[in-house]
C-alpha cells in the first residue's frame, strides 16, 4: 500500500493517479486524519503539501514521518527539511542550479537586479504585480501589497528568468521525481511569460518536440540535483530554459496529476498517455507489501493532540 498525505481540501490532486493504480495500491490520507489515528497501516508514505500546513502541523508531520521511518516504513519527503519558496530559490542559486535570485523584504532584502516580480510564498496564487524594472517600482509594489493586507513574512521578490521559443511562445517545462526516477511531464504553452495555466497556442511541431523531450529526458540529471539539494523525494519541478539552461521555478510536492483525454493534436494525446504510464509504473514500484504490523503514534506531541481533540470534539487543531 502507498499512502499519499495531503491537506484535506487538496486530496483531489491524486484522484486520477489512485484510479490508474487502483485503490488497493493507493490510499489518500489528509493530515487531519493522519494526526488523529492511533494506529497507522504499515505502508509506503508520501508526505506532501507542506506550504499549506501551519507550523504546528508541520512539526506533527515531521514527527510522524520519523515514527514511521523508525518502524521500518518507506517514507518520502521529510517535512522537517521543508523550505519555503524564498529559501528554496536562494538554495538553488547558491548551489549553482539556478542563475536567478530571490529577495525577502522580511529580512530587509530588496532587489539589486532587474526585472523582478513580487509574489507570496505560501499560496499558489502566482504573481501579485507585473514585471518591475526599477527599485522604485519594487518599493511601490511592496507598499501596495502591504496596504492590501499581505503579510511581510509571506512576500518575496523573484528575478525574472524566462525566454520565449523561436516563435514567441513561452514554454514552461516540468518533471516529476518519484523516488529514484525523474519523469518528464507535459509542457505548458502561453503567450504570457507567466505561463501558469497555458493557452491553445502550440502547434504540432512543438508537441513533437515535447515527445522527443519526454523520451530523451535531457534535463534529468540537472533536475535530480535540484530535488536532492532540496531534500524532496517526490514532487514536480516546474522550470524553463534560458540560454539553453534549466531554471527551476518551484518544486510542488502536491502536484495536480491528470491526463489529457481531449485535444485536437493526436501527438499531444500520445504524450499525455506516455506520462500517465510512466508515472503509474514509477508509483507502483514504491508499493510496500501488506500484512506487517501497524504503526502506533504514541508519546508527545501526539498524546497532547489526542487530548485536545477530545476536549474540542474534533472541531479544530491547536497550537502549543
Amino acid at each position: 500500500m502507498i499512502v499519499i498525505v495531503t491537506t484535506k481540501p487538496h486530496k483531489y490532486t491524486h484522484a486520477a493517479l489512485a484510479g490508474w493504480c487502483s485503490p488497493s495500491i493507493i490510499q489518500r490520507f489528509s493530515y487531519w486524519k493522519l494526526f488523529r489515528k492511533r494506529l497507522l497501516p504499515h505502508a509506503t508514505y508520501i508526505f506532501t503539501d507542506f506550504d499549506r500546513l501551519s507550523p504546528w502541523e508541520l512539526e506533527l508531520a515531521a514527527k510522524a514521518w520519523r515514527a514511521l521511518a523508525t518502524a521500518g516504513c518507506r517514507v518520502f519527503n521529510d517535512p522537517g527539511r521543508f523550505r519555503r519558496r524564498h529559501a528554496f530559490l536562494q538554495l538553488m542559486h547558491r548551489k549553482g542550479i539556478n542563475d536567478f535570485r530571490s529577495w525577502s523584504p522580511e529580512l530587509d532584502e530588496m532587489p539589486d537586479r532587474f526585472p523582478v516580480f513580487l509574489r507570496t510564498q505560501a499560496a499558489h496564487r502566482g504573481v501579485l504585480a507585473g514585471l518591475l524594472h526599477t527599485a522604485e517600482d519594487a518599493d511601490q509594489a511592496l507598499t501596495e501589497a502591504l496596504t492590501a493586507g499581505h503579510p511581510l513574512s509571506d512576500l518575496h521578490f523573484v528575478e525574472y528568468a524566462a525566454e520565449p521559443t523561436g516563435n514567441g511562445i513561452f514554454r514552461k517545462l516540468a518533471a516529476h521525481r518519484v523516488g529514484d526516477a525523474i519523469i518528464p511531464a507535459l509542457s505548458v504553452h502561453s503567450l504570457d511569460w507567466i505561463a501558469k495555466y497555458g493557452a491553445p497556442v502550440a502547434d504540432e511541431q512543438q508537441y513533437e518536440e515535447e515527445w522527443a523531450m519526454l523520451h530523451r529526458n535531457p534535463h534529468g540529471q540537472h533536475l535530480m540535483s535540484a530535488f536532492e539539494a532540496a531534500g524532496i523525494d517526490y514532487g514536480r519541478a516546474d522550470f524553463g530554459l534560458v540560454n539553453g539552461r534549466p531554471q527551476i521555478y518551484e518544486i510542488n510536492t502536491n502536484p495536480m496529476i491528470g491526463e489529457a483525454t481531449e485535444h485536437w493534436s493526436q501527438q499531444r494525446l500520445a504524450n499525455s498517455r506516455y506520462v500517465r504510464d510512466a508515472l503509474t509504473a514509477a508509483i507502483k514500484a514504491l508499493d510496500s507489501p501488506a500484512g506487517k504490523r501497524a504503526v502506533r503514534l504514541s508519546g508527545e506531541p501526539f498524546e497532547t493532540q489526542f487530548r485536545r481533540d477530545r476536549r474540542r470534539f474534533f472541531m479544530s487543531a491547536w497550537m502549543p
